[in-house]
């Protein structure tokens, strides 16, 4: 009785116990959905479009005037010209460049050159001085981060029709470092002649493209050409009529160091002073050059297998940003060079030429 008693006490206690439990309501955490919207970004086309007007003054020392027999306008021959940078004096040029990014892929750049003759009605000067139209047009297309192709047109001064294909293949780069990029690329070129006639040009090669970063500010950059060609006419390559060759091999080496000073920048206007220089360019062919010459009734050499051209140029320009995206430019400077004996071992005629220019440049 006593066992049963224990029994009952115990499982009147838990009864209790569960009557007494009060039930706990936990408010309802409404769980927000999130929706992560991933923002597209769209291509938009770019690009820039600049023109500068730039005039050419007479190169130091010249004397461009042509001084005459005066029986008719031709030059007497029996008194010596000044003969350094003839023919590329008081001329001027209108340049018009541009770049277009169509697409992410496709790049479109394009360089029309306008040369016009200052003196072209002044028969007491010298009258052979640049006067013609050049055109270049590049188009890039990307295959990836690392290779693009380039196919360029370039119609010279004379009508010379070239077209060029290269696959460029981004090496290194390395943005401010002391070699800042390499680019090769193997290339094809082909030019017509603007006779339209059989003197034509076939080359295959390779371009090393480089810049880099030296101290105090001075930047450094440049191409080195790898070209064999092959002509369709043969070049004279000795004093002999019998030396002749129709294929050759010719490295060019471009080479330039650039320093720009930035004298005042204020909210609308800039005042830079600009120096540049270098191998423009240093060119190593297989072979002389000969022609015939009618007053000695030979063949002479007209240039030597090395030359070069070694230039400096300093100038000073002012610009004023009419808006965020159009800017103008205006421009003085001089530039300093072997203009006319190029040949490596007797460079000479190291004259300053002075030259003048104003230009504007829109982006878009």
């Amino acid at each position: 009785m006593k066992k049963n008693l224990v029994y009952l006490s115990a499982l009147f206690a838990i009864t209790t116990l569960a009557q007494g439990k009060e039930v706990v309501n936990y408010p309802k955490v409404e769980v927000e959905e999130i929706n992560i919207v991933k923002e597209e970004t769209t291509f938009r086309p770019s690009g820039y479009l600049r023109i500068e007007y730039k005039g050419y003054g007479e190169t130091e020392g010249h004397g461009d005037g042509l001084r005459n027999n005066f029986s008719d306008t031709s030059v007497d021959p029996s008194i010596a010209q000044d003969e350094w940078n003839r023919g590329a004096n008081n001329y001027s040029r209108l340049q018009t460049t541009f770049g277009v990014q169509a697409t992410e892929k496709i790049l479109l750049e394009g360089r029309i050159r306008d040369y016009n003759n200052l003196e072209r009605d002044d028969d007491s000067k010298d009258n052979s001085a640049k006067d013609g139209t050049e055109t270049r047009m590049r188009l890039y297309y990307a295959h990836n981060n690392w290779m693009t192709s380039r196919i360029e047109y370039y119609n010279q001064e004379n009508d010379d029709q070239e077209l060029e294909y290269q696959l460029r293949m981004d090496l290194y780069k390395n943005k401010g470092a002391f070699v800042e990029k390499l680019v090769l690329a193997p290339k094809y070129y082909h030019l017509f002649p603007s006779s339209n006639g059989g003197n034509y040009v076939n080359a295959i090669g390779a371009d090393l493209e480089y810049a880099g970063n030296l101290p105090l500010g001075i930047t450094w950059d440049g191409t080195l050409y790898l070209d064999y060609y092959f002509y369709n006419q043969d070049i004279i390559t000795g004093s002999n009529e019998s030396d002749r060759e129709d294929k050759e091999f010719v490295i060019e080496w471009e080479f330039y160091l650039r320093r720009h000073f930035e004298l005042y920048a204020g909210n609308n206007y800039g005042i830079n002073l600009d120096f540049e220089g270098g191998y423009d360019p240093y060119v190593f062919r297989q072979y002389d050059r000969y022609g015939f010459d009618s007053n000695k009734n030979s063949y002479v050499m007209k240039k030597s297998k090395d030359t070069y051209e070694l230039y400096g140029q300093v100038a000073m320009s002012a610009d004023y940003r009419v808006t965020e995206n159009f800017v103008t430019t205006v421009g003085v400077g001089a530039e300093y060079r072997n203009w006319d004996n190029i040949n490596q071992d007797s460079a000479s005629d190291w004259r300053w030429q002075p030259f003048a220019y104003v230009a504007m440049k829109t982006t878009f």
